[in-house]
């Protein structure tokens, strides 16, 4: 029989995160991300993320309609309002839902990003709050682009934020991890709804990870946590943790043997910093992106400690 933990501090509710289950992740069929998103559901996760950058809609849709009251959060890279429109269309149209209950401008790094996308806000302002967006937001990794949500919501009509918090503060390229933190309370009392994400830094911390879940369920401002799930046994320890209770022993070992591999993002700057820290030489640079050598990656994750754009991540 399960356990209880005696946490003494709030609980932050667990978030699905969905892009493990993507193709650009891995193959995945429609079947297993059912199974994922089933096992996530009834273990209380009521909530998943996802993005039209995944390209995993499709995926998700079967285990949506089996699932009408699994609530949803995307997000786009649409800059004003005809690319807002054909984003929000398709979010319904592939996921089977015509109501959004987040949905949020992807990586919105300050004021200035901010600006370059007003179109798709006020697109997504208007819709908040109806019958077919509940609220509006942005997602960032950088504290500026907290901040700006913060300063600047009643003009864009910003209710939530997403942003990168781990215990270690990998993949804040901008601050330390205590300013971060003050930025999302600030966010918290300003009337945003705050999501977490990156907790487990790219899966760099799955070694770990209840060091890096206690940290998080510290997070007393936090609403919600995104954590990746690849499969229904990780689904089932994430949940089991959030949950305040132990994870059963065949969950937590399978999942924390599961086959991962380095995977790095199409957002690559370029800059060769990753390529520059790896002992193992199992990141090249090619035609001014990073690659990884599979054959050679020991996946200790110090590439992702000095990657400015948090791409670099293992799944």
């Amino acid at each position: 029989m399960n356990r209880r933990i005696n946490y003494n501090y709030p609980m932050v509710k667990l978030c699905m995160g969905s892009l493990a289950i993507s193709p650009i992740a891995r193959g995945v069929t429609q079947e297993h991300a059912l199974s994922v998103v089933r096992a996530a559901y009834d273990g209380g996760a009521g909530i998943i993320d996802t993005a039209e950058y995944y390209r995993n809609y499709a995926l998700l849709m079967p285990a949506l309609a089996a699932l009408p009251n699994m609530r949803v959060i995307t997000k786009t890279y649409a800059y004003d309002e005809t690319t807002a429109e054909a984003s929000f269309g398709k979010a319904r149209r592939e996921l089977g839902r015509d109501y959004i209950d987040y949905f949020l401008l992807h990586e919105q790094e300050s004021i200035h990003t901010l600006r370059g996308h007003a179109g798709a806000a006020r697109f997504f302002r208007r819709k908040a709050g109806s019958r077919q967006i509940g609220r509006f937001g942005i997602s960032t990794h950088r504290i500026e682009g907290v901040r700006a949500a913060v300063k600047y919501a009643s003009e864009y009509g910003i209710g939530a934020v997403m942003a990168p918090l781990n215990m270690l503060g990998v993949g804040l390229s901008d601050g330390t991890l205590s300013e971060m933190i003050d930025a999302l309370r600030e966010a918290k009392a300003a009337g945003l709804d705050v999501f977490l994400m990156k907790a487990l830094a790219g899966g760099h911390l799955i070694s770990r990870r209840d060091e890096a879940f206690r940290f998080i369920l510290e997070q007393d401002y936090a609403d919600y946590c995104a954590i990746g799930m690849a499969s229904a046994a990780e689904a089932r320890y994430a949940c089991a943790v959030f949950n305040n209770t132990a994870p059963s022993e065949g969950d937590a070992q399978t999942s924390l043997r599961a086959d991962r591999r380095l995977m790095i993002e199409e957002g690559c700057i370029g800059c060769g910093a990753c390529a520059e820290r790896c002992g193992q030489r199992a990141i090249v640079m090619d035609f001014g992106k990073a690659r990884a050598i599979a054959d050679k990656c020991v996946q200790c994750g110090y590439c992702a400690a000095v990657c400015p754009e948090l791409v670099i991540k293992i799944m």
